[in-house]
């Protein structure tokens, strides 16, 4: 071959192995670069996300580090449907490699109000989906916080594993305070089932002796916020869920500081104070059966008040022996101490005073006592009167039994008048 030709080819030769995907690569770098290039990466990875929780992101930037790894920063996280801020997260590390997920959240901070669509994302959309949990996934947090508008939780340690085994998949987390010696600690335990006839799943909470503040929750829940912004919270709660619904078992837990004025602050008679409650044993499975064991106290150096129409209630609906001369005299209240012992079982209810049948102490001696003869719950529902929308709530989480109604007429219905879809009324009330 002339040498021309040869250096002809050389040069051919080049271009196209070496300077062509130099070229390619050079091209496909810078283009990577661009804001059109970022910001379409971005809405690929927020649809994706958005499309596997059921929830809205927004991503503020997005570096892929090495294969399998990326760092996500600003992250928001909303309700579709409501609108409402769910979380906010400074940064996420992400890891996918073959044996393992790990996923490493920085200063995230959930809302009490969205803790709900934390819960379905974490159930429902990933440990009730097998193809999600094949690898186990290593999750921590550092300076997590709860945010709510009476009280916040800060939870400076938080880590979590979820396992796959044969059938089933466990996932265990922990979260801690390490800069209180006496902060609260969680420990959750939830195990899905998936070896039987239906799935099924099993919760476990607890504080492991430690003061759980129920404030942080106080958005999330209705019966929560209920309790007061100082209700402390100490034990474990047990939840099953079976044929789809939920049973509760919260047995040895206690309750303190219960603001009585939240808690009755949409029944007639209000009750002012605070009250602890110490549940001995505690099983609910809504709608079905109720078994409530427990102690209803009054704090030391404090005390509640009760209006007259409250203790004359006492009397008629719940068989206490009162002494009369304290139901009129005082229109404004009485101040007295609550000490008392109660036992629901689905229809019933049965109250002890715990002091030779004493329940209610005022001034230094008692003036309420209690009737040992079990009491219908349509007796309690009497007593505390709760308006309509409360009504059937009330009835299926603490007293199973539908309340008794009189009736004095014979129910009776009119029209009044009836239109055509197009024209006048065909049918009207003379």
């Amino acid at each position: 071959m002339h040498e021309r030709t040869q250096r002809a080819v050389a040069r051919l030769l080049f271009v196209f192995c070496c300077a062509v995907p130099s070229s390619i690569v050079l091209a496909m770098v810078l283009v990577s670069w661009t804001p059109w290039y970022q910001s379409h990466k971005l809405a690929e990875l927020t649809y994706e996300l958005g499309r596997e929780t059921g929830l809205v992101f927004q991503v503020g930037r997005c570096d892929r580090i090495a294969p399998g790894k990326y760092v996500l920063e600003d992250v928001r996280v909303t309700d579709p449907d409501s609108r409402r801020l769910v979380a906010t997260i400074r940064m996420v590390d992400y890891f996918h490699g073959e044996q393992h997920v790990a996923i490493v959240f920085h200063q995230p901070e959930i809302q009490s109000a969205g803790l709900g669509q934390v819960w379905g994302m974490l159930h429902d959309r990933l440990i009730r989906r097998p193809s999600h949990t094949v690898l186990p996934i290593r999750i921590a947090a550092t300076d997590a916080n709860i945010i709510s508008s009476t009280g916040s939780l800060p939870l400076p340690d938080v880590s979590a594993s979820i396992v796959p085994e044969d059938e089933s998949v466990r996932m265990i987390a922990r979260a801690v305070d390490t800069a209180h010696h006496n902060g609260p600690q969680i420990h959750l335990n939830l195990f899905r089932d998936r070896s039987g006839d239906a799935p099924a799943t099993e919760l476990v909470l607890s504080t492991k002796g430690t003061a759980f503040r129920c404030s942080a929750l106080a958005e999330y829940s209705p019966a929560i916020r209920s309790l007061g912004p100082d209700a402390v919270f100490t034990g474990s709660i047990s939840c099953k869920q079976e044929h789809g619904g939920w049973s509760f078992d919260f047995g040895g837990s206690t309750l303190t500081n219960v603001n009585l004025d939240a808690l009755t602050s949409e029944l007639p008679n209000r009750v002012v104070g605070r009250a602890d409650v110490r549940f001995i044993r505690a099983e609910i499975d809504p709608g079905e059966t109720v078994n409530l064991v427990g102690t209803m106290t009054t704090p030391k150096a404090t005390s509640i008040r009760l209006k007259s129409p409250l203790l004359a209630g006492l009397r008629d609906h719940l068989a206490m022996r009162v002494d009369e001369s304290e139901i009129l005299a005082d229109a404004n209240g009485l101040e007295c101490k609550l000490s008392v012992h109660f036992d629901i079982r689905d229809q019933t209810l049965k109250l002890t005073g715990v002091n030779n049948s004493v329940a209610l102490l005022a001034r230094g001696r008692a003036i309420a006592w209690t009737n040992p003869e079990p009491i219908d719950s349509d007796q309690v529902t009497a007593l505390l009167s709760p308006p309509s929308r409360w009504l059937a709530a009330w009835n299926q989480v603490f007293l199973p039994s539908s309340p008794a109604s009189s009736i004095q007429a014979s129910p009776s219905a009119q029209f009044r008048n009836v239109r055509n879809i197009n024209g006048p009324a065909s049918i009207r009330q003379q």
